[in-house]
């Protein structure tokens, strides 16, 4: 996580219709069944929706998020949790509940109330969260501490002292420690020794006597109880928590900045000390904060805010994620085998008031727009990036050109007030770009409150008729004629082929006339239509369905809504 945000515990992909779509909005209320009829001088959005024309399947892992309840599992249909955020870089799985706030809470060490007997088993909060999970039918992405330390106690009174502001370079090369501060003492008082290898022979309990923490000793551990990754076990690790971070949310423990070596190499150390134990898994990293961690290393930053990167140019002047995938590649080369399977980074909106959760409709309108920035050429970011983000087509290229097979996980997200009709809508937009750009791991931060309107968000994708079936699993090509007004995602029904759109008014007040034709196939099909809108805030509304005459259907759209329509 970034600093900004809270910190919190995290626990815990047919038949294809050639019909061609152009979509209006129809009115809900069309008793009748037919036609309403639209006045020639009202204001009609078009929008084409295309289902012959696939773009590819879509995965179900992008529809994660960290800290579900049991609601999330059961409304959202969840296939991907993810145990993470800034206090998983300090979870010491042999003493079970142990984490440390870090720059979050005072970096005091605590257990999250996480205090039972079975909690304080070796990985007993993790595993409680695998099993949680496994009942559920869903994937978890579990994170790896590699920072070089974790919490020795679950103590509250353990906490470092004398932690300075920010952190910097290192003193003389390979130290530890910055110009007026040495960690040495605050990781003997609030911390354990962590280390990528035991070294010896693992043991299940582990030695709680030793002075260190073995993180393949856990991923043995994890192995044993749940299975390996192909056979049912804990299939994706994330190495560590925005390592590009360290100086600034763990500083008490690592204040020197790393550099692009250090990140790198940590990464090798600890990802292919996870895969010697279970080849199947999969493994993620970087987990790069931001924009800037995508470029630059924090070495970088130095007292001049990246002017003169000189750890870049030290390394070609190349940016930090194409640098990181081409170096991981040849060193997967000369072993033999990946240790990275998904690059993984976070993404949060940097425009004035978005991400905080500012409900002005100026932000409202920002926030909307700011999705651009996952994929459109054209959006100049409106923030101080002040450039164009294109974010997934972006990192799609450096894959390609760098590390050839790579998927993409995007595993920290969050467009801001998710309580709000207009942050709901931000999520929908969201969730149907990362579908259609095809990203293979996706996770929000952390994860909206039951009966918020980014909840019912999720659910008209995953769960909108409360039988499992909300938004397709084939991702088919969809435009609309004014994306800013009205935003269309299409897909395919994987089981029964039918066609599926989802429409979003984006318009805070006006309602939207829409005109769906269908210049393919037989007439006399129905669309049957789900919505959620600032109408009734309390869940998603079920429409009448409605015929489709001669090819054609029309439709209204209130203001601010989500509606999606299932063709029979």
């Amino acid at each position: 996580m970034h600093p900004r945000k809270c910190a919190a515990l995290v626990l815990g992909l047919a038949c294809l219709g050639i019909l061609c779509f152009r979509l209006a909005i129809p009115l809900p209320n069309s008793r009748d069944g037919g036609l309403p009829k639209l006045d020639g001088a009202q204001d009609i959005v078009e929008v084409d929706a295309y289902p012959s024309q696939v773009i590819g399947p879509i995965s179900p892992l992008i529809y994660g998020m960290a800290n579900p309840s049991e609601a999330h599992y059961r409304d959202l249909r969840l296939k991907l949790t993810r145990w993470g955020g800034n206090p998983a870089s300090r979870y010491n799985w042999e003493k079970g509940n142990c984490w440390n706030a870090a720059a979050d809470w005072e970096f005091r060490n605590g257990n999250y109330d996480q205090n039972s007997p079975s909690d304080r088993l070796p990985s007993g909060a993790a595993d409680q969260g695998i099993e949680r999970n496994r009942l559920h039918g869903a994937e978890m992405l579990l994170t790896i501490p590699t920072l070089g330390w974790v919490a020795k106690d679950d103590n509250n009174n353990s906490r470092s002292l004398g932690v300075p502001e920010k952190g910097g370079d290192p003193i003389s090369l390979g130290s530890n420690a910055i110009a007026g501060y040495d960690p040495s003492e605050n990781q003997k008082r609030v911390s354990q020794r962590s280390i990528a290898r035991k070294g010896i022979s693992f043991t299940d309990p582990p030695n709680l006597k030793d002075d260190f923490v073995a993180q393949d000793e856990w991923v043995y551990h994890l192995k044993k109880r749940f299975g390996s990754a192909d056979k049912g076990g804990v299939r994706y690790y994330a190495m560590d928590n925005e390592p590009d971070l360290w100086a600034g949310t763990h500083r008490d423990m690592h204040p020197v900045r790393p550099d692009y070596d250090e990140i790198l190499h940590t990464f090798l150390d600890y990802a292919s000390a996870v895969k010697e134990v279970d080849p199947s898994a999969q493994v993620t990293g970087p987990v790069s904060w931001g924009w800037s961690g995508y470029f630059y290393s924090p070495r970088d930053e130095g007292d001049d805010r990246y002017h003169a990167s000189a750890d870049r140019k030290k390394h070609g002047d190349v940016p930090f994620l194409p640098w990181f995938l081409k170096s991981v590649a040849n060193s997967d080369n000369k072993r033999g085998r990946r240790t990275l399977d998904i690059l993984d980074i976070h993404y949060y909106p940097q425009g004035t008031g978005v991400y905080s959760g500012a409900k002005d409709s100026e932000t409202n309108a920002l926030r909307l727009r700011s999705v651009r920035g996952l994929w459109d050429d054209s959006y100049r970011d409106e923030s101080w990036i002040n450039e164009p983000v294109r974010l997934i087509p972006r990192l799609r290229e450096w894959v390609r050109d760098n590390y050839p097979g790579t998927k993409i996980g995007l595993t920290e997200w969050n467009w801001g007030a998710d309580d709000t009709v207009n942050g709901g809508l931000a999520v929908a937009e969201v969730l149907g770009i990362l579908g259609r750009e095809q990203v293979d791991m996706a996770c929000y931060w952390t994860s909206p409150k039951e009966g918020t309107p980014g909840f019912f968000a999720y659910k008209m994708f995953r769960n909108a008729d409360g039988a499992g079936n909300g938004f397709g699993e084939i991702a088919v090509k969809a435009i609309s004629k004014r994306p800013n007004d009205v935003s269309a995602y299409a897909s395919l029904d994987s089981k029964t082929g039918q066609p599926v759109i989802m429409l979003i008014n984006r318009q805070e007040t006006s309602e939207q006339a829409v005109q769906l034709k269908i210049f393919a196939g037989t007439g006399g099909k129905l669309a049957k239509g789900y919505r959620y809108s600032k109408a009734n805030l309390n869940g998603v509304e079920l429409l009448k369905s409605v015929e489709v005459n001669s090819g054609e259907v029309r439709l209204r759209l209130p203001a601010s809504s989500i509606t999606l329509f299932r063709i029979d």
